[in-house]
C-alpha cells in the first residue's frame, strides 16, 4: 500500500509535531509513505531557485501518481499548496483523506463533492483510531486495473472521444458504466 502525505507549509511551526505523528501512524498501518513533509520543512518557495521548485513540483506529481491513496493535514489549508494537491489527487481518481483538528475544519475544501474524499477530525487522543478507520475506508475506494480487448472499430471510437472531448478513454468508459449502474434499481453495490 503506497500512501502520499502532505500538509500546509504556512503553519509548519505549530503543526509539525502533528505531521510527524500522522506519518508514524500511516507507516505503522503497513503503508509505504511518500512523506511530503520534507517539502513542508524546506525553505519557502520564494527562497528557492526556479529549477528546485520545478523539481519539487514534479516529485509531488509522481508521489500522487504512484500512491494508492493520499492523506492531507488541512487544519490550516493552503489553497495554493494543499488545495492544488487535493484537486490533482481527485482528478487522478485517488481516494483522499483530509485530516483537521477541532475548530479548524477546512470550510472551502468541504465544498468538494466527491465520493473519494473522507473528512476526518482528529486530536492527540484519537489520532491513531481515526486515521486507522479512514485508511480502511480509503482501501475500499482504490481503483483496480481492469484490462479487456476491444475490436478496432471500438478503439477508433474511443480514440475519437479522447481527442474530441479531451477526456481519457478510461474516464469515458468509467463514466458510461457509472451511468448504467445508476439506472439498475436491483444493483446493491
Amino acid at each position: 500500500m503506497k500512501i502520499y502525505f502532505s500538509a500546509s507549509r504556512l503553519y509548519k511551526e505549530s503543526y509539525f509535531d502533528n505531521y510527524q505523528k500522522i506519518v508514524k501512524v500511516l507507516k505503522s498501518s503497513g503503508g509505504n509513505v511518500f512523506d511530503n513533509t520534507g517539502f513542508v520543512a524546506s525553505p519557502s518557495g520564494y527562497e528557492m531557485p526556479d529549477e528546485e521548485r520545478k523539481k519539487l513540483y514534479q516529485t509531488m506529481l509522481k508521489g500522487i501518481e504512484k500512491a494508492d491513496f493520499c492523506v492531507f493535514e488541512a487544519s490550516y489549508p493552503s489553497t495554493i499548496h494543499i488545495g492544488h494537491e487535493i484537486t490533482i489527487a481527485l482528478e487522478k481518481s485517488k481516494p483522499v483523506i483530509v485530516l483537521y483538528t477541532k475548530n479548524h475544519e477546512p470550510i472551502l475544501f468541504k465544498g468538494i463533492d466527491n465520493d473519494k474524499i473522507n473528512w476526518i477530525e482528529y486530536n492527540d487522543k484519537n489520532i491513531e483510531d481515526r486515521i486507522g478507520k479512514a485508511i480502511e475506508e480509503a482501501k475500499k475506494n482504490v481503483d483496480v486495473r481492469f484490462n479487456f480487448f476491444v475490436n478496432p472499430k471500438i478503439l477508433t471510437f474511443l480514440d475519437w472521444i479522447a481527442k474530441e472531448k479531451k477526456i481519457p478513454r478510461s474516464v469515458f468508459l468509467r463514466d458510461l458504466i457509472e451511468r448504467e449502474m445508476k439506472k439498475e434499481k436491483d444493483f446493491k453495490g
